[in-house]
C-alpha cells in the first residue's frame, strides 16, 4: 500500500439484485442473481435506488423496465432481514414475484487509493 495515498471517508452501497431479467416484460429466460458495490454520495433511499438500477442495467436489465422500482416498506416477509438494509421491488406485467427485486446495504468505508475498508463504530 502506498504510504502517501490519500485516505477518504466514503459511503458504499452493496447491492444484491435477486432477479435480473424480471423487470418489465415477463421473459421465459431463467432469472439470475447478481451483486455489485458502488461508491455513493449518501445513504438517501433515492441515491441507493439509483445504485440498484446501475447494477441491474450493467447486468442486462432495461432501465425502462425499472421505472417503477420502489422502496419496499413492508419487507417483513423477505428473509433474511438485514439490519439497515433497504429493499427495492418491481413487479412484472401480469406476474407477481414472492421475493424482493433487490436488497441494498450501505455503510461508511475508508478509501485508500483504490481500496476500500469497511468501518464499524466502536461504542465508548
Amino acid at each position: 500500500m502506498d504510504r502517501n495515498a490519500l485516505m477518504e471517508l466514503v459511503t458504499l452501497a452493496e447491492v444484491k439484485v435477486n432477479r435480473i431479467g424480471t423487470a418489465g416484460t415477463f421473459r421465459q429466460t431463467p432469472r439470475q442473481a447478481v451483486s455489485g458495490i458502488r461508491e455513493v454520495r449518501d445513504q438517501d433511499p433515492q441515491t441507493l435506488r439509483e445504485a440498484v438500477i446501475e447494477v441491474a442495467v450493467e447486468h442486462g436489465e432495461s432501465r425502462d423496465g425499472l421505472a417503477d422500482l420502489r422502496q419496499e416498506t413492508s419487507y417483513y416477509h423477505f428473509q433474511p432481514a438485514h439490519k439497515g438494509a433497504l429493499y427495492f421491488n418491481v413487479q412484472g406485467i401480469n406476474i407477481q414475484y414472492s421475493d424482493v427485486y433487490a436488497v441494498c446495504l450501505s455503510y461508511p468505508a475508508l478509501k485508500i487509493g483504490d481500496r476500500y475498508f469497511k468501518l464499524e463504530e466502536v461504542a465508548p
